[in-house]
């Protein structure tokens, strides 16, 4: 297997989208090849102000193509970058080789001994997790993963100095085919992107054929306690390993774990089984573990208000939202949590709507936020399916509901509400950040 050294280039890579989470590690990656390294956004956010201090030069606003260097001789762009987008269609102009973000990956995990994780839910946490175990057992690897990890100087991408890569492979617009990884982790599947894949059958023939791209020699790490998963005939040139909650492991790990909740242990499961399987010593994958603290935006206590605690959480899925929600009320049995969501985009919230309403059950008083809008990925509008339509839909079970236009309805709701000892838990994949952060300011 070839092996990208630290060879230095003078050539330039221009990136659109460049503050998406994966897209921006990748930006880091190239920077740390000693490639010159230009990128553009719509909107400034901690993601592009972040590479700003790395030195990465950063456009935001109107993307009308003329930031384009003529000189660059490569251009990726993330996946909700259409073909006709202004900067792309500069790109072909003067000639410069175009990738998708997924494409460029793609390229590094054919170079790279690579462990990829996939899977509906979990992904980034168990990426991170899997990471720190082999820092922890000298393997020294370039990590690319969708969140910002404490260890790695907050950001999303670490570079290594070895042989492996380890990334976060996402199955978004069937990304992960790209990938030929040594080795992967199958967190679960589920019924997510149903906009794109159109239905739950499409997404399991997805996984099947990601599995099958696992290199022969390797393994793949599967979730026994998924049963999506396992109703899959799993067939792959590398050997599938199932690991479960039941047993000896799952009681040790559960007893030294600092992040709450049965996901966070399915996660660290998957982690401990990838772990023997490279032949890393018990205690190595142990003590990683029991020193894991967690990630940005997975339930990341964020600071008290009013003697209440405040949690910022990434959850957008029905399956994320419940399992987060069951994870803070096993941490704080006793107290009153007050939910604040806001859906991602209205598709997702459309087709997911009757399982949305089902997973607020750990939420004695939930404020639902407007759905954040997702530029190129919006269908119609359902006035029957919509934030507003949830809000109703939760007010008809026990818990107290109410809907919040914006950001300012929600955080005079909370000033209202909120009293010591409560628990405030702000999700979402859109900018619900921003009200636990308005919060904390008052």
């Amino acid at each position: 297997m070839k092996f990208i050294g630290s060879h230095k280039r003078e050539e330039i890579a221009y990136f659109v989208g460049i503050g998406g989470i994966g897209v921006s590690a990748l930006a880091q990656w190239y920077q740390s090849e000693g490639w010159e390294v230009f990128g553009s956004d719509a909107a400034r956010s901690i993601v592009t102000d972040e590479l700003k201090k790395r030195g990465i030069r950063v456009h935001i606003g109107g993307q009308t193509g003329k930031w384009v260097p003529k000189g660059a001789s490569l251009l990726i762009y993330s996946a909700a970058v259409a073909k006709d987008h202004p900067e792309r269609r500069r790109a072909a102009r003067l000639s410069i080789r175009q990738l998708s973000y997924a494409e460029a990956l793609g390229e590094l995990t054919k170079r790279y001994k690579t462990i990829a994780i996939a899977g509906a839910h979990g992904k980034s946490t168990t990426t991170a997790m899997v990471s720190l175990m082999l820092i922890g057992a000298g393997f020294d690897p370039t990590v690319i993963v969708g969140t910002r990890v404490k260890e790695f100087g907050g950001t999303n991408f670490r570079r290594g100095k070895s042989e492996w890569l380890v990334i976060e492979a996402d199955e978004y617009h069937h990304s992960f085919l790209e990938y030929r990884p040594y080795a992967a982790i199958v967190t679960n599947i589920d019924r997510e992107h149903l906009e794109y894949y159109k239905s739950f059958s499409n997404i399991k023939k997805a996984f099947k054929k990601f599995i099958r791209h696992v290199e022969p020699g390797g393994f793949i790490a599967a979730n026994g306690d998924d049963a999506a998963l396992t109703s899959l005939k799993l067939a792959a040139p590398a050997k599938v390993i199932w690991y479960h909650s039941r047993g000896g492991a799952s009681k040790k790990l559960k007893s030294v774990l600092r992040v709450p909740g049965a996901h966070n242990l399915s996660n660290a499961l998957a982690c401990n089984k990838l772990g023997k399987l490279l032949g890393i010593n018990a205690a190595v994958r142990l003590k990683a573990l029991a020193n894991f603290r967690g990630t940005w935006r997975r339930f990341e206590f964020k600071g008290t208000f009013r003697g209440a605690r405040v949690y910022d959480d990434y959850g957008h899925h029905p399956t994320e939202v419940r399992a987060t929600l069951a994870g803070a009320r096993d941490c704080f049995p006793k107290s009153r949590i007050i939910c604040v969501f806001q859906p991602h985009h209205s598709d997702r919230l459309r087709l997911l709507f009757n399982e949305f309403i089902g997973s607020f059950n750990d939420a004695d008083r939930i404020i639902l936020v407007e759905t954040y809008k997702v530029k190129g990925r919006e269908g119609k509008d359902d006035p029957g399916r919509n934030a507003k339509a949830l809000a109703a839909g939760l007010s008809g079970r026990t818990q107290i509901t109410t809907y919040a236009s914006n950001h300012q309805s929600a955080l005079r709701l909370l000033r209202r509400e909120v009293k010591k000892g409560d628990i405030v838990l702000c999700m979402g994949a859109g900018d619900i950040w921003k009200i636990s952060q308005q919060l904390l300011k008052i």
